[in-house]
């Protein structure tokens, strides 16, 4: 028996079937009409497995393109898709950067101020009076709404 060659007829419909989603062993089948086809598959990959390959890249970068673009105009789940594939990206894997003050003064005034309101801290022996005394006069105004009238009461 005469060695099987590469047929172009056979390359134009193992391509139009790749490009319309039809299985490699459907495609097989309906060359077998043909003179040149092969009949294992071992064959068919030999003589046209750089075709199916080919046709598939090609396949996979037009599609590849358009989510791109439509994830660059604003699309969402494009967006969503093309960062789970490509990007590593997972919904339940959330990084969260916190830019933190370079200021150490800054933090820790507002820390010492918050701890001041709270009565936990006091910086110097001087200020504890004045401290103690401020945070028993905020803890100690009341408001009382009674009918239309609004008074205030502060007990020292």
């Amino acid at each position: 028996m005469d060695k099987l060659k590469y047929s172009e007829t056979i390359a134009k419909a193992v391509r139009t079937g790749i490009r319309n989603g039809v299985a490699v062993k459907d495609i097989m089948a309906s060359i077998q009409k043909y003179q040149q086809a092969p009949s294992s598959s071992a064959t068919f990959y030999k003589l046209y497995g750089d075709t199916i390959a080919q046709e598939r890249a090609d396949i996979v970068g037009q599609i590849g393109s358009v989510v791109i673009q439509q994830a660059l105009e604003g699309d969402f789940k494009a967006a969503e898709f093309y960062l789970r594939s490509k990007g590593g990206w997972s919904p339940t894997q959330t990084n969260i950067e916190v830019e933190g003050s370079s200021d150490a003064d800054e933090d820790a005034g507002a820390i010492d101020s918050l701890m001041t309101l709270l009565g936990k801290k006091n910086d110097t022996p001087d200020n504890s009076e004045r401290s103690t005394s401020a945070t028993r006069q905020r803890s100690s105004v009341h408001t009382q709404t009674t009918g239309s009238s609004t008074s205030r009461r502060t007990t020292v």
